[in-house]
């Protein structure tokens, strides 16, 4: 029983972080005076003729991202098994956009005045690992419960 309460908090934390990206995500547009990824969407169709053929796959990529983050805040409040598949297709987008997982850090370190690419890339490298490893440990333990 400890050990799915583990595993329910652990879903949960992850869950809120996604939650956390999420609201930030439209607050920002919206503080902007823009439409939540609308007006992304529209902005690649006037950039796109000019960044070359390697903005689209980018483009789709960031966009497949963002909309996985909203899934994935679903699936781990519902605590979904196989949570750990959107995980590790996310972990390489993250890392390759610098959107960590334990989204309340690029907020922090803003604020901090840290505005160093290195040390965002450090941040999301570890708050990656981080999250496979706490999402693998909770899933291992809680299949450890059912046998």
């Amino acid at each position: 029983m400890k050990n799915n309460l583990n595993k329910k908090a652990i879903f949960y934390f992850w869950g809120l972080c996604d939650v956390f990206y999420i609201l930030r995500f439209i607050w920002l547009n919206i503080e902007q005076g823009r439409v939540p990824l609308i007006d992304d969407i529209l902005s690649f169709n006037r950039v796109f003729p000019l960044q070359g053929l390697y903005s689209p796959v980018l483009f789709a990529l960031s966009l497949l991202l963002n909309i996985s983050i909203v899934f994935s805040a679903i699936f781990l409040f519902r605590q979904r098994e196989n949570i750990h598949w959107l995980i590790y297709i996310q972990t390489p987008l993250r890392i390759m956009f610098i959107i960590p997982s334990l989204s309340i850090l690029p907020w922090l370190l803003k604020n901090f005045s840290i505005t160093a690419g290195t040390v965002f890339l450090f941040v999301t490298v570890l708050s990656e690992i981080l999250k496979v490893v706490t999402v693998n440990m909770a899933k291992k333990t809680a299949a450890g419960n059912r046998v």
